[in-house]
């Protein structure tokens, strides 16, 4: 349906004069009669009685009048919507990681943002690397917070900061080590993330270019369960920096592994081809400008 030929009947139905419709639109009233006509023959029903007098709206004319008032309320609805969107006034985000990155940095960055734009509504999805590219592929996320991985088919990242991993020691073993190695490491009972976590992946890897075995005592799903288990003097851990709180604790020591060459890249990932919502991407920004910080 032409919607020059409906701007011309709403004209029409608005002034009742198809020479005033015509001064309106800026249009020769040959035109906005031929559109009128154009319109009442593809719907097959007159919409206007017409005399030398005056121009009066049928019945079928009156409801197409309402049903294009419904439509136009709608369209107006819709761009006050994506205008609210691109202002940053309104909107939805949602935003895929993984616990190691979540439980710490974000809550003081969602927060500011929120702050910020309080009518803005956010999603977070926690999971495994995996579940996290798998949302991206499915759209349910917009982006994520995430570790470069091996999986990126169809995924782009945009690198934040490389997060260097760390020797989490129970105070009884650490002495105050200013350092330690992976061959020192491995004499104490190790306390590891489940496999189906990229950090866990990343320590195997480590251990194995180092020539050693990497056997750990007690497997866990979150890391903090892993520290609370250090602090319990049940074995030492690696993690990754980003995850350990600066404060510590009078139990466990943070120790730098060395050398210092295991770490992970945290990257901004989205799926390739598409384009952040402008809300979606200023969210992006200060969550990629806080992890630099």
């Amino acid at each position: 349906m032409n919607l020059r030929r409906i701007e011309s009947f709403i004209a029409v139905a608005e002034l009742l004069s198809f020479s005033a419709a015509s001064a309106k639109l800026h249009r020769s009233p040959a035109a906005v009669s031929t559109h009128v006509q154009q319109l009442e023959a593809e719907l097959g029903v007159p919409l206007f009685d017409r005399t030398t007098r005056q121009v009066v709206m049928t019945p079928d004319g009156q409801l197409f009048y309402a049903r294009c008032q419904t439509v136009i309320r709608e369209l107006a609805d819709i761009s006050r919507e994506l205008g609210d969107r691109s202002a940053l006034r309104g909107g939805h985000v949602s935003i895929g990681t993984v616990p190691s990155i979540s439980s710490l940095k974000l809550p003081a960055v969602l927060g500011e943002f929120k702050s910020r734009y309080p009518n803005v509504t956010l999603e977070l999805h926690e999971g495994p690397i995996n579940q996290i590219h798998q949302h991206l592929r499915e759209r349910v996320t917009d982006f994520a917070v995430a570790p470069l991985h091996e999986d990126s088919r169809e995924l782009d990242h945009t690198p934040i900061i490389d997060d260097r991993f760390v020797a989490i020691l129970p105070r009884s073993i650490a002495a105050n080590r200013k350092y330690i190695t992976l061959k020192t490491l491995n004499q104490f009972d190790q306390l590891a993330l489940s496999h189906e976590t990229a950090v866990r992946t990343t320590v195997e890897v480590a251990f194995r270019n180092a020539g050693l075995r990497y056997l750990p005592k007690i497997e866990l799903t979150h890391h903090q369960t892993v520290i609370s288990m250090v602090e319990a003097g049940l074995g030492a851990a690696i993690l990754p920096m980003i995850c350990v709180p600066k404060d510590g604790s009078a139990n466990y020591q943070v120790v730098p592994i060395r050398p210092a060459n295991i770490k992970r890249q945290i990257c901004i990932v989205t799926l390739s081809g598409k384009k952040l919502s402008p809300v979606a991407q200023t969210c992006a920004d200060q969550i990629a400008l806080a992890l630099r910080e």
